[in-house]
């Protein structure tokens, strides 16, 4: 696959709000936890001197300082701002293929990632045409009753039919999503079927049309065959006819003897008699006696040539 314009996919990747990637500013000074001015250096490097290198390596020193300290609130938000700070250095670099085994290092199993880390997953795999690699990974997300239970668990669940479902073609799936009550309001519901149905259609149509051009393509280069064997067996048989003329052409000013003995020969090599099988047998026994009485009528011809 071609590699994809990563400021293309950082502009869809950025359609998170600011706030939601690192909002730590109502963090109080008492508590915050040690990696919240890494945190700052980061955000800096990133969006004021795009330095994104720079920006990935402060983010990784400080989810390491997060890794050795108790996990509260705090903590946690600060940890989701600086992974959200990083895969965006990682979409600006070009390493998009790596956001999901990175994050991986960092929450146990990709269930337990903020929804916030799983919407830009999503939309990230998504705009490069990868949605297979988050199919798994964000349907066992909405799986969990814990993520079902938040506020923007919908998000999310739309963000995955939009975005893994639907271009799939996976509509069974789709459809089952979106009749679920407990992450859609009725009117939503009734929005998502009608969206699977949409698309179901396109899809349906899509295919007729590829398949009614890939039997016209066979039936056009099948037509081709037919007539280069046409051409081939053409040629064969005027070149046969033209063999036939010459050799009808020599019969009338050979003797009868000469032409028949031609004749067995030609008969033979056609037909690929085998000297040692019994059925060249008759054959051979009728060739070598027309050899001998044409040798004989030879000499009975030319007497002087006797010795």
């Amino acid at each position: 696959m071609s590699e994809r314009n990563p400021m293309a996919v950082a502009e869809n990747v950025s359609s998170c709000s600011l706030s939601a990637m690192w909002d730590w500013s109502h963090l109080s000074l008492s508590g915050t936890p040690p990696a919240v001015p890494l945190l700052d250096a980061a955000a800096d490097l990133l969006v004021l001197e795009r330095n994104f290198a720079a920006s990935l390596g402060i983010c990784e020193r400080g989810l390491q300082i997060l890794s050795a300290e108790p996990t509260d609130a705090k903590c946690e938000q600060v940890k989701t701002s600086l992974c959200v700070v990083a895969i965006q250095c990682l979409v600006e670099l070009g390493r998009w293929r790596e956001v999901l085994p990175w994050l991986i290092q960092y929450y146990q199993t990709p269930q337990e990632m903020p929804y916030n880390i799983m919407e830009m997953c999503i939309l990230l795999y998504g705009k490069v045409k990868q949605p297979q690699v988050m199919l798994e990974v964000s349907s066992d997300w909405l799986q969990v009753q814990a993520n079902r239970l938040l506020p923007n668990c919908c998000r999310v669940a739309e963000l995955h039919l939009l975005h893994i479902l639907l271009p799939l073609g996976l509509f069974s799936d789709a459809e089952v999503l979106a009749q679920d009550s407990d992450v859609f309001t009725e009117k939503q519901r009734h929005i998502a079927l009608a969206l699977v149905s949409e698309h179901r259609r396109q899809w349906e149509e899509y295919e007729a049309a590829a398949a009614t051009e890939r039997d016209e393509h066979s039936q056009s280069e099948s037509m081709g065959r037919t007539g280069k064997v046409q051409t081939r067996i053409q040629n064969v048989a005027h070149l046969l006819l033209r063999a036939l003329g010459m050799i009808a052409g020599i019969i009338r000013r050979t003797p009868f003897r000469n032409a028949a003995l031609a004749v067995l020969l030609i008969t033979i090599i056609l037909l690929r008699l085998d000297p040692a099988s019994p059925a060249a047998y008759g054959p051979i026994s009728s060739l070598l006696l027309l050899i001998r009485q044409t040798i004989a009528s030879i000499f009975q011809r030319h007497p002087s040539r006797q010795l």
